[in-house]
C-alpha cells in the first residue's frame, strides 16, 4: 500500500519515471526496514544527494514524532482517567482483531500443506496461547520451516 502511495505521489508530479522508482523499490526490498522510509530516503538521493535524503527523512517523519510527543504529553496528564484507560482497551482489542484477521488472510493465502499448517499452528500455539517470547518461537520454527520447504522442494 505505502509502495503505490509513494508511486502514484511521485511519478504523478513527475520527479521520476516508472523504472527508476521500481528500480528504487525493488532494492529497498533487500534492505530491511519499511518500504515508506526507505523509498523516500531513495528518492530524496535520486533527486538532491545526501541533503535531499536528509530532508525527505525529516519530512516523513516530523509529524509522527510529533503526534507522539503530544500523545505522551496529553496521556501524561490525563492518564490517570478511566475513560483513558477504557478506550486504550478497546483499541487494543481491535488492534488484537485486526493482527488476528491478517494473521488468518496470511496463512490462507501462504503456502499450503500440513507442514505449513503445522508450523502456523505451532506460532500460533507458542506466542498466542502459551506466551511465549516471539524471538525464541521464531529462532525454533524458522529453520524448521526452512529445511520442510526444502525437503518438500526435492520430491
Amino acid at each position: 500500500m505505502a509502495a503505490w502511495l509513494h508511486r502514484e505521489m511521485v511519478v504523478r508530479r513527475g520527479w521520476i519515471d516508472d523504472r527508476s522508482f521500481f528500480s528504487d523499490f525493488a532494492v529497498g526490498q533487500a534492505i530491511p526496514g519499511s518500504n515508506g522510509v526507505k523509498l523516500t530516503v531513495q528518492i530524496g538521493q535520486r533527486l538532491r544527494g545526501a541533503a535531499g535524503a536528509a530532508a525527505a527523512l525529516f519530512g516523513l517523519l516530523t509529524v509522527p514524532f510529533l503526534a507522539a510527543l503530544a500523545f505522551g504529553a496529553a496521556y501524561g496528564g490525563f492518564g490517570e482517567h478511566r475513560i483513558v484507560h477504557a478506550m486504550l482497551d478497546g483499541v487494543a482489542a481491535a488492534v488484537i482483531g485486526l493482527t488476528f484477521a491478517t494473521g488468518l488472510r496470511s496463512a490462507s493465502h501462504g503456502a499450503s500443506g500440513p507442514a505449513s499448517r503445522m508450523i502456523f499452528l505451532a506460532t500460533v500455539a507458542g506466542v498466542g496461547v502459551m506466551r511465549w517470547s516471539i524471538i525464541p518461537v521464531v529462532a525454533v520454527l524458522a529453520p524448521v520451516s526452512i529445511a520442510l520447504a526444502l525437503i518438500g522442494g526435492r520430491r
